[in-house]
């Protein structure tokens, strides 16, 4: 491929993040230079390259996120951001699964994506982004966005190893994490940075501010370490497993927290919560405000209103979701829960806990007793039956934010299935004690069990219907359908909730057969496929093929 050149249509104005761009397009025209000296990249190096891309994503992405909260950008703005940076990581541990699988992913096509997406993103989101953090307040820093990974690799970066290539651009990659520091040390807002434990709740301080010294009656430097018991109450620390759900699940949770202030008062102040990551491991920075409650409220009204899908070009293609408002969490946005009272809610936050899952790690098992319901906060998880000879039939694919295990908990009766992470995944655990409590005393909350029951029986019949009456086409056009959206960019276009083999077993046909179909699609113009993204240029014509789909067709399938 030929080489991207670092020009001023590039060139954001945010310094911080046109290091990190640079470092990038540098790291991009390295691997051409490479590939065009040898024609494959080995295993190792794919692999070195990928660590290196997940390492630039997490950081770059939590720097972008940051600057948003910093700025107090609009919610709905950020999550918009937010969906994007999650697709792009999503792609990377795509190919980091498939090199798990002992294949390659090939470099010419790993180089192709990275500049599609470089100039798309450069050009298209990150300038309006940039633009909306300038007019917000001058973010610069000291050091020109010029020679970012060591000032050009040129001819003397193809003597380098290639692994050493990576590491230094990874050592520009982490220097930038200072700038972002100092940038929020500089704040006029009160701001924290606080460390996480195993379980994703905050611990520790790891760098303050001026401003939210004062706010805590102390200095920046005396709040450095500072465990966050001793900053927030006991309530408080009670619901951080819930706002964490919601920062993990769209970027950020904007609302209220209560902090020991100066004099030892528990006060109640406006805060905006975001992550970073900060030398491979995640924080999260948490950005206060001393205005009073009900200017909060005003505050919150105005970004309601911006919250509007159609406020802001990056919502207006996400159909189907729940508006981010300041103040919701993902038990408030859901329906099963939305009904609720706030006393009620608060019961349910205080039980919840986070649970982290690895790839592969099951939940429970059929015959277990669920310790709860889960809501799946990022990450896949998958309801499969076993039977005696460990043949598996995949039952439901979970995503962010549907729950499992209600009915078990309502019924009290033991699973019939086996939950399991598809991938990394983080589910929230509400404790069956604290659901029934909350079930016997609010008939509002018994009204919404029995219609989020009925949309199960109302699924289940769906699903009967599909599997006896319908093609295996039918059904794989069926299930590109319900998982469409229309994307930032305008595109229908559905994201595959899991690896292909997971999908056919969901839809009671073989790797092969869904392979097949796949194909044919493509052959006919209907869709297009970029590993789990697949783009539909015309739904109608999609839904004319499904209805008049040739008998040859069925009967190859």
């Amino acid at each position: 491929m030929e080489q991207l050149a670092w020009s001023e249509a590039l060139r954001t104005g945010i310094d911080v993040i046109d290091r990190q761009h640079r470092s990038l397009v540098d790291m991009i025209n390295a691997i051409a230079r490479r590939l065009q000296a040898n024609a494959a990249l080995s295993a190792d190096e794919v692999r070195l390259l990928l660590g290196y891309l997940k390492d630039y994503a997490e950081v770059h992405f939590g720097t972008e996120e940051a600057l948003m909260a910093l700025c107090a950008l609009p919610p709905a703005y950020a999550h918009g951001h937010h969906l994007n940076h999650a697709r792009f990581l999503a792609h990377v541990g795509d190919m980091l699964d498939e090199l798990s699988e002992h294949a390659v992913p090939d470099g010419q096509q790993i180089l192709a994506f990275l500049a599609d997406w470089l100039i798309r993103h450069i050009q298209g989101e990150d300038q309006g982004l940039a633009r909306r953090l300038r007019a917000a307040q001058p973010l610069g820093s000291r050091r020109p966005a010029e020679g970012a990974v060591g000032g050009g690799l040129g001819a003397t970066g193809l003597s380098r190893q290639f692994a050493e290539v990576l590491a230094l651009g990874s050592a520009t990659l982490h220097a930038s994490q200072t700038d972002v520091l100092e940038m929020i040390t500089a704040g006029a807002a009160p701001a924290l940075v606080m460390a996480l434990d195993s379980s994703l709740l905050p611990v520790s301080v790891l760098q303050a501010n001026a401003a939210a010294g004062e706010l805590f009656g102390t200095s920046a430097a005396e709040l450095a370490g500072r465990s966050s018991a001793t900053l927030f109450g006991d309530n408080q620390a009670q619901r951080f497993p819930v706002v964490m759900s919601e920062v993990l699940m769209h970027g950020a949770f904007e609302g209220e927290i209560d902090c020991i202030a100066a004099g030892g008062t528990v006060r109640s102040v406006a805060v905006r919560i975001t992550h970073l990551v900060l030398q491979g491991r995640m924080a999260i920075l948490l950005v206060l405000s001393v205005q009073e409650a009900e200017q909060g409220s005003r505050r919150s009204a105005s970004l309601e209103e911006a919250a509007h899908p159609l406020a802001d070009p990056v919502r207006a293609g996400v159909a189907g979701r729940h508006a981010i408002l300041p103040g919701h969490t993902v038990l408030s946005r859901h329906p099963l829960f939305g009904a609720l009272g706030r006393d009620e809610q608060l019961t349910l936050e205080r039980a919840a806990r986070l649970i982290r899952l690895r790839k592969g790690q099951v939940l429970f098992q059929k015959g277990d007793e669920p310790a709860g319901i889960y809501l799946v906060i990022n990450g896949q998880i998958s309801l499969a039956a076993v039977n005696s000879h460990g043949a598996e039939k995949v039952l439901d694919i979970l995503n962010p934010p549907d729950v499992f295990a209600e009915v078990e908990v309502f019924t009290r009766q033991p699973a019939r299935v086996d939950a399991q992470s598809l991938g990394t995944a983080v589910v929230l655990l509400l404790p069956a004690d604290a659901v029934r409590r909350v079930q016997a005393c609010n008939p509002a909350f018994w009204m919404a069990v029995v219609a989020h029951l009925g949309h199960r029986v109302q699924r289940l019949t769906a699903e009967i219907e599909a599997l006896t009456l319908h093609t295996a086409m039918e059904r794989i056009i069926d299930h590109l359908l319900a998982h469409a959206q229309i994307n930032a960019h305008g595109v229908i276009e559905a994201q595959l909730p899991a690896q292909k083999q997971v999908i056919a077993s969901y839809l009671n046909i073989s790797p092969a057969t869904l392979s097949r179909a796949f194909q044919q699609l493509t052959d006919h113009g209907l869709i297009t496929i970029s590993r789990r993204y697949v783009t539909i240029p015309d739904r109608e014509r999609l839904l004319r093929f499904r209805e008049g789909e040739p008998t040859e067709a069925r009967a190859a399938l």
